[in-house]
């Protein structure tokens, strides 16, 4: 069984997770790594390159994406890499989610089920180079998520449909727990940009290829929760 973690991850919002993101998953049997890093303007990938000493030097492949982020071409761009990986499965991760696996990885299907991580004050927090679960000691379902199950490993001969659906369905398999430390000080100017971006794509009629629209609830939900009289 050889894996190959692939990731997209927004330089604008989730910078500061990238280190410990890395020292997460350095420690897991992973054959090989494909980040998508994207970015609204101009960059060089080699300006990040620092954010990734973590890793083992295994095969590691940078793609750089400029422009605004939407979903639809994340999962497009996402299929691709496994459309033409090499290793026999795909271990699919958000840079917030940090996937609570045995010491080494294996079966054909592992499917997760994310757990908010929040602090004990419950604020956003900027984080730092200290211990991540420390800083995020209550785990919470703060998202309020109906669906909170997505798939973590599965072969390279799947297909993404969305980010917590491939071809083959979740049939109440059993999971494992998901970190997901979204609760950044970061979170409302992220949501407040993805409202934007995906309320003007649904008015064009971007559509995932099964038809589906991409979700504005989740962010409108947050940015009327941290500041519920702002003008959006």
């Amino acid at each position: 069984m050889k894996i190959k973690l692939i990731c997209c991850i927004g330089l604008d919002y989730d910078l500061n997770l990238i280190p410990h993101f890395t020292k997460h998953y350095s420690k897991y049997n992973i054959n090989s790594y494909h980040f998508i890093l994207n970015k609204s303007s101009e960059f060089n990938i080699t300006d990040y390159l620092e954010y990734f000493n973590n890793l083992h030097p295994i095969e590691i492949t940078f793609e750089r994406w400029v422009g605004e982020f939407n979903a639809i071409d994340k999962i497009d761009k996402l299929n691709n890499i496994i459309q033409n990986s090499e290793e026999s499965h795909i271990l699919l991760a958000d840079v917030d989610e940090f996937q609570n696996h045995k010491k080494i990885i294996k079966g054909n299907y592992i499917w997760g089920d994310l757990v908010d991580r929040e602090t004990e004050d419950g604020l956003f927090k900027e984080l730092n180079s200290d211990n991540i679960q420390k800083q995020f000691p209550i785990k919470s379902k703060k998202s309020g998520w109906n669906n909170t199950i997505k798939p973590c490993v599965f072969p390279s001969t799947e297909r993404l449909k969305t980010s917590h659906y491939i071809t083959t369905s979740y049939s109440g398999e059993p999971t494992i727990d998901v970190d997901h430390y979204r609760w950044t000080n970061t979170r409302l100017e992220k949501s407040k940009n993805r409202y934007d971006i995906y309320t003007r794509l649904n008015k064009e009629g971007k559509t995932f290829n099964g038809g589906g629209i991409l979700d504005t609830h989740d962010s409108l939900k947050i940015i009327n929760q941290l500041k519920p009289k702002s003008n959006i």
